[in-house]
């Protein structure tokens, strides 16, 4: 019975995801010669944890929930890497699928990073630059400080951030 439950949540979740996402619209920030589109919007938002750094040069939008497998065997790989990708002026930005902004916080600190996070049906998620309506999960979505986007696809993509966002390494 308890797995039924399961799986009907994360349908419903998962199916609901893309309307929660998509009922509100609202004007994104232009970017201005000093200060970048994505940034200008994250230093506004409002957050249920962390802040975005100031000067980051790309952002990683990671959809996440806390009852999707895939998405717990990923989140400890991308907290891993959060140090090297904050040295790097590489943002993520945590956006929790999960039922309520209070599970979202929840699952966010649970894994005891200091990522900025978002539920998905808040209005800062939903006006992100470069954010999209995933369809399915984990899903991240990597753009520049001016919200174009360089990736777009499964979460594992994130993974693969400096062949993305520091070419140079390639």
């Amino acid at each position: 019975m308890k797995r039924i439950y399961h799986y009907i949540a994360a349908v419903t979740a998962l199916f609901s995801a893309p309307a929660l996402l998509a009922t509100e619209t609202a004007e994104q920030p232009a970017a201005t010669e000093s200060t970048p589109a994505v940034t200008a919007y994250v230093s506004k938002a409002e957050f249920l944890t962390g802040k975005p750094m100031a000067d980051a040069q790309h952002y990683i939008y990671i959809y996440s929930a806390s009852w999707c497998g895939p998405c717990r065997m990923l989140m400890p790989r991308i907290v891993e890497q959060y140090a090297a990708m904050k040295e790097n002026k590489v943002e993520v930005i945590l956006i929790s699928c999960d039922r309520g902004a209070d599970v979202a916080k929840h699952y966010i600190e649970h894994y005891k990073a200091a990522l900025p996070g978002l539920h998905v049906a808040s209005p800062a998620a939903r006006q992100l630059p470069g954010a999209t309506t995933p369809q399915g999960i984990p899903h991240a979505v990597i753009v520049d400080a001016n919200g174009k986007v360089l990736y777009s696809g499964h979460g594992q993509g994130a993974l693969s951030w400096k062949k993305i966002c520091t070419p140079e390494q390639k």
